[in-house]
């Protein structure tokens, strides 16, 4: 008997599914032509409602990032951008309206200047996202060990299979920052936008604690750990303190 449930149940799961997906398509079109209509409240409550139902998508996020920084809105804007840019680096019109965007931001980004060693050894970051990375590695890692299955297996010309393995390997070795780089900041750092105009950093976690330094809308922040309402967050500089959690929207 329970069995015999089965395909009914995954007629109904295809069914939502695909209800879903022309539900989903029919808000994001509709969005779009509220944004090419200049009607930027209804295209962002459109969008919006995406990103609530839980779709990451980078077009969405870049068309939302837009919408925002029509309405003047660039914290919420660098917000959307930066997260459409994780998915999507190589793309140059988000590229392009992050630029533009971050430029906007009064006092500067404070995200940070990366360093000549940060962009040698970590050359991959700023045009492939992690997943494209580990795509790559996987493909050198698989095509260096058939060069070593075949050096083992064929007699003849092994050490041409052995040194062009070798080069494979040292290719991925190359890429490996990268790689690692990448997973580290996805899973173990935590940056935000702040959304704010404007918002003070305080030595203490306290209303009336020493402001140590204020932030803009639009800079992006690591952050550091909690407590409370609070969280401890750096600036790309380096400076630290402590900042209410309403001010900014975790990336």
């Amino acid at each position: 008997m329970k069995t015999a449930k089965l395909p009914v149940i995954f007629f109904f799961l295809v069914c939502t599914a695909s209800a879903w997906a022309e539900e989903y398509n029919t808000i994001f079109f509709r969005a779009n032509n509220s944004y090419r209509e200049e009607k930027y409240n209804a295209a962002v409550q459109d969008y919006e409602q995406l990103v609530s139902a839980g779709i990451q998508s980078a077009n969405v996020y870049y068309n939302l990032g837009n919408a925002y920084l029509r309405m003047s809105n660039k914290g919420k804007a660098i917000l959307y951008y930066e997260r459409a840019f994780r998915m999507c680096p190589r793309d140059a019109d988000i590229r392009a309206n992050l630029g533009f965007a971050r430029r906007l931001v009064e006092g500067g980004v404070s995200s940070g200047s990366i360093s000549w060693y940060g962009r040698t050894v970590f050359f991959l970051r700023g045009s492939l996202s992690t997943d494209d990375i580990a795509l790559l590695a996987s493909v050198l890692y698989f095509v260096a060990m058939i060069l070593v299955a075949l050096g083992m297996w064929l007699r003849i010309r092994r050490k041409v299979f052995y040194y062009s393995a070798g080069v494979f390997c040292l290719f991925l070795l190359i890429i490996l920052p990268s790689f690692i780089s990448g997973i580290y900041e996805s899973e173990f750092q935590e940056k935000a936008v702040v959304v704010a105009e404007e918002a003070a950093v305080r030595f203490e976690p306290d209303d009336d604690a020493t402001v140590h330094f204020n932030l803009y809308e639009g800079m992006v922040i690591q952050i550091m750990k909690s407590r409370g309402d609070w969280r401890q967050i750096r600036r790309g500089d380096g400076k630290m303190g402590w900042l209410k959690n309403a001010v900014f929207i975790v990336i």
